[in-house]
């Protein structure tokens, strides 16, 4: 029987005043009320509830009636969100009933919706009549109907009506026995308000269900989700990864590495978010950049404002690449453990400078390692050509990083790296140094190209200093001029 013609017969039968008693929808059930639009139960349910019935109910002998029950109307309408046409109708059935005929002499009856953007039409899902509803003290909602409702605000993109209904439908069942795909609703809901750390443990829980549901591993369930292969299930691995990557669990280049393939794979999902990103899934380059030191590689870039990038890229100004290699004991007991970033180009002099000795060649800037010939005492060094030819055969100390200048103007090679034009970005790795012998072996081959000479720290005696030819040690007189090239380690 329809609704409104089983309320009208249950009043003429129990008194108007069942209108207020929740009990009325136990008598509905038997009357299969409810079997064309399951959801309407749970709208006259709350309408009770929220005592919309005992106001509907004030309103006989009331004149101008239809002006307060149409506010009344409205205002459930909008507190709770349910849809609208199922919301009036059960609205005019209580009125119907009560002999208002708020439709005239017309039964009441559910108005087609001619706004597109309303809620899909919720499937039409048979009742299980109760065994003896007369001794149900409680009516409990179906979470097949709560479900099916969320599922529609969801659609319609109601988040907050959609998340009330799915919180219910879950609180109805016992924790072992929740359907994963409630689970997974509830995920994507909390993932579509933005709050992705409770969406991610939705889902972690939604995984353990859908596993207990298909009788498999949690290993075999996620070996089948990264193929796809689930049913209803093919975006899971997108939703996840998109929560991780919003609540800044993965970097940029991760997220890319991730969602470039998924769209390749031809996933909706990751089609519309590479569409609205203006990322080409079959790009071969694009710029990535990461501030994550566990990223770098060898020969990566540093730009100038403290990232990283495994490409030299135009959008941006690189500044210096990345060595990696093992540092000093020095250096590792200051917690630089990484390596060596090595400048782009060398330093720069001050033309007509009188603290320079400047000649320009290809208008690089080459120094003089020292103006004076003096024979500097430890900590610097003394190495012959004879030690560098032997290298591995003689006993060697490392001391450069304790080298103090007191009087620059006297050592160019050294006031150009105190000078340094590059301002260093990186907050943990050293200042700028003027690498000694043993640092530049430590490198090895240099990542600029260059067939000049450049200085190290590394004296080799009174007249002499030894120098670096990107492949090659050499010693030559401290007033000639080269190339000074500023290393920082980290």
């Amino acid at each position: 029987m329809e609704l409104h013609k089983a309320l009208k017969e249950i009043m003429d039968q129990k008194g108007v005043d069942m209108i207020n008693n929740i009990q009325i929808i136990n008598f509905l059930l038997d009357y299969q009320a409810f079997k064309e639009k399951p959801a309407t139960k749970l709208i006259l349910r709350d309408v009770i509830n929220a005592g919309y019935g005992e106001s509907i109910l004030a309103l006989q002998n009331v004149q101008g009636w239809q002006t307060k029950f149409k506010q009344y109307e409205h205002e459930f309408i909008d507190s709770c969100g349910y849809k609208e046409e199922l919301a009036a109708y059960v609205f005019e059935s209580i009125a119907y009933a009560l002999g208002l005929n708020a439709g005239g002499n017309d039964e009441p009856a559910i108005k087609p919706s001619f706004n597109v953007d309303s809620f899909f039409d919720i499937p039409e899902v048979e009742v299980q009549q109760p065994a003896n509803p007369q001794n149900s003290n409680r009516q409990t909602a179906d979470p097949t109907d709560l479900y099916t409702i969320a599922l529609s605000f969801y659609n319609e993109g109601k988040y907050q009506q959609a998340k009330g209904f799915i919180e219910k439908a879950i609180n109805t069942q016992p924790n072992a026995s929740i359907l994963s795909h409630h689970l997974r609703l509830l995920g994507d809901i909390y993932m579509k308000m933005g709050d992705y750390e409770e969406a991610i443990k939705c889902y972690n829980e939604c995984f353990t269900q859908k596993a207990k549901e298909e009788r498999c591993t949690i290993d075999q369930l996620r070996e089948s989700l990264k193929q796809h292969k689930v049913k209803g299930y093919e975006n899971m691995m997108f939703c996840y990864f998109f929560c991780l990557y919003a609540a800044k669990r993965m970097n940029d280049a991760q997220w890319l590495q991730f969602v470039k393939p998924e769209a390749r794979f031809g996933l909706m999902d990751a089609i519309r978010y590479c569409a609205d990103n203006g990322i080409n899934p079959v790009e071969d380059h694009f710029d990535i950049y990461f501030t994550d030191i566990n990223m770098i590689q060898n020969l990566d870039y540093l730009y100038e404002d403290g990232t990283y990038a495994h490409e030299n890229s135009s959008t941006k100004k690189a500044i210096a690449q990345i060595v990696l290699a093992d540092t000093s004991a020095y250096e590792k007991s200051q917690g630089w453990t990484h390596g060596y970033i090595v400048p782009l180009k060398p330093a720069e002099g001050r033309f007509g400078s009188k603290n320079y000795s400047v000649s320009f060649i290809n208008t690089e800037h080459l120094f003089k390692w020292s103006v004076d010939f003096l024979d500097l005492s430890f900590p610097h060094t003394h190495y012959t050509i004879d030690d560098i030819n032997h290298w591995s055969e003689i006993e060697k100390i490392e001391s450069e990083h304790y080298i103090k200048i007191q009087k620059y103007k006297d050592f160019p090679a050294f006031l150009a790296v105190k000078d340094f034009h590059i301002k260093m970005p990186l907050h943990y790795a050293s200042q700028w140094f003027l690498p000694s012998i043993h640092c530049f072996k430590r490198i090895g081959h240099l990542p600029i190209r260059t067939f000049n000479f450049f200085w190290t720290s590394t004296q080799a005696d009174e007249k002499n200093a030894v120098c670096f030819t990107g492949t090659k040690f050499m010693i030559e007189r401290k007033n000639k001029e080269f190339l000074v090239l500023p290393i920082a380690v980290f």
